[in-house]
């Protein structure tokens, strides 16, 4: 066994010393084989593993551990499959973690930008004092406008820096100059030399697929998260209506067939409502403890019946740090959770993957508020009404959260997962408590609703909930319906005119969305 363990650590290019090299030969073959691919998985820059270095990792192991162990609880036939999932270091954070994060992200998205295979693609040191063509790939540092109305953009890469102009003349160019994020990682196509650059295009990493992906299988994905239990602004009956409804216990005949397709329920975040996010919290609350939101949200999701696999990441408003990545939604916590065989607790962000082959792409959104911010056009035009508006700009940069400063993030040094790495076939959002699809690439964007009435913040800022309504999507034909739970119908949640019930057999909502009424 000790051969065989040494062996494993060779091909995965390291070595053991003699106290760790006991400690793993005293443990099953199994175990030790996976203690050193989990290793392996986390890049430790170190050579030779040490039992003292083995113990500063294992608080990450642990937690990759518990993502395993939470799967392995998964029956075989639920056919949910975790394909990322992020670690965690217990070290001090310190400023050398943020150094080799940035370089970390760099590398990710300079390789998916190199694959369109640039020509005359240099580093910012190669460009010398002899004017040229040139494309770079950098990260944005600065922008302002000079006096002449042009606008100036400070770049970097791991080579040096420079100034790239963008000239007002060129409109098309200077309003997607414009929307450009500090941080973000793009290609430029310039002329001039190391004094100054001159840009004639802007390329992002951008996602897209070649063709849309069809499932063999007629069943249906729910979208749904931002239930806020504990808040007394909860929509609790309104919720147990959806349940009603998956169970076959509402609905007419063609409503029920629909409903009993339903095989997975994906729920995106602020699960509860929380204890402390917010100055005078409590004054909201009905449930007064995490524990205690938790088991109310255990007694409700028992209900759904038990075919249906529900995946479930946390948001902000859940017992996590906020810092993203977040990790799973820990076991003291929510313990009903853990014992529900039909609940896959994953981080956020998470990748997952269905039967079928659908790869759908979790992420709370908490950044979403921050793109509105920063981006003016978006802000101008649709505020808080349009959150896949935002997701477009996610995907184009290829990164959930670009600008630092603007949210709370976890430097993870050897690798960035808020980067979008492996395109999906499904980003699933939420947060903005507004129901909406669209498509971008032959990605589907799908923004869930929420289940909580308008809190005072959202009065406070102008955001109008659109509260109850559940996108629906059918993996064979990929047919979309948005069934509303809310008894009312108050717009078509991608700003299209009010839609009524569906007719007939027309029950497709597709990008029309049209609202199926069922209470």
């Amino acid at each position: 066994m000790v051969n065989e363990i040494l062996k494993l650590c060779i091909s995965k290019g390291f070595l053991l010393d003699k106290d760790m090299l006991e400690f793993l030969s005293g443990l099953e073959k199994t175990k030790a084989c996976e203690i050193v691919e989990n290793l392996s998985e986390l890049k430790i820059k170190e050579k030779i593993i040490t039992k003292e270095l083995f113990d500063k990792y294992s608080e990450a192991l642990e937690n990759k551990q518990k993502i395993i162990e939470n799967y392995e609880n998964i029956k075989d036939n639920k056919n949910v499959k975790l394909l990322s999932s992020s670690t965690f270091s217990s070290k001090k954070i310190s400023v050398a973690d943020f150094v080799e994060y940035f370089r970390a992200r760099y590398e990710t998205l300079k390789n998916i930008l190199k694959e369109r295979d640039f020509e005359n693609l240099s580093s910012i040191r190669r460009i010398g004092i002899n004017s040229g063509v040139w494309t770079v790939i950098a990260i944005i540092s600065k922008k302002r406008i000079t006096k002449n109305k042009n606008l100036l953009i400070e770049i970097e890469d791991m080579t040096g820096s420079s100034i790239v102009l963008v000239n007002k003349e060129n409109s098309d160019l200077f309003r997607r100059a414009k929307e450009l994020l500090l941080d973000d990682i793009v290609a430029f196509k310039v002329s001039g030399s190391n004094k100054m650059l001159f840009a004639s295009d802007i390329i992002y990493p951008d996602a897209n697929l070649d063709k849309e992906k069809y499932s063999d299988f007629d069943e249906y994905v729910a979208f749904s998260g931002d239930f806020h239990v504990g808040s007394k602004m909860f929509l609790e009956k309104n919720f147990l209506k959806f349940v009603a409804w998956l169970n076959g216990e509402v609905g007419d005949e063609r409503q029920k067939l629909i409903a009993k397709k339903v095989k997975y329920l994906f729920l995106t975040g602020d699960n509860i409502d929380g204890v402390g996010i917010y100055l005078g919290q409590e004054e909201f609350l009905n449930i007064k403890s995490c524990k205690n939101q938790y088991r109310k949200l255990g007694e409700i999701l028992r209900k759904i019946r038990g075919d249906i696999q529900i995946v479930m990441c946390p948001g902000q408003h859940d017992a996590v740090w906020v810092g993203e990545p977040q990790s799973i939604i820990p076991e003291k916590w929510a313990p009903d959770l853990y014992q529900m065989e039909n609940l896959c607790l994953v981080p956020n962000p998470a990748m997952v993957e269905i039967r079928g082959g659908f790869k759908i792409l979790m992420y709370h959104g908490a950044s979403i508020n921050r793109f509105i911010d920063e981006m003016s056009e978006i802000r101008i035009k649709y505020g808080h009404r349009s959150p896949t508006k935002v997701v477009k700009e996610i995907l184009k940069r290829r990164h959930l959260a670009p600008v630092h400063g603007l949210m709370d993030y976890i430097p993870c040094r050897d690798k960035d997962p808020m980067a979008i790495e492996t395109v999906p076939d499904i980003i699933a959002t939420a947060d903005q408590h507004r129901a909406e699809i669209d498509y971008y690439n032959n990605i589907l964007m799908i923004a869930s609703s929420c289940w909580q009435s308008m809190t005072p913040f959202e009065e406070k800022v102008g955001n109008i909930p659109e509260p109850c309504k559940v996108p629906l999507f059918n993996l064979k034909t990929r047919e979309i319906k948005i069934i509303d739970f809310d008894g009312k119908i108050k717009c078509a949640p991608n700003g299209h005119d009010p839609a009524g019930p569906a007719e007939g057999e027309d029950l497709v909502c597709k990008l029309e969305a049209k609202n199926e009424k069922i209470f």
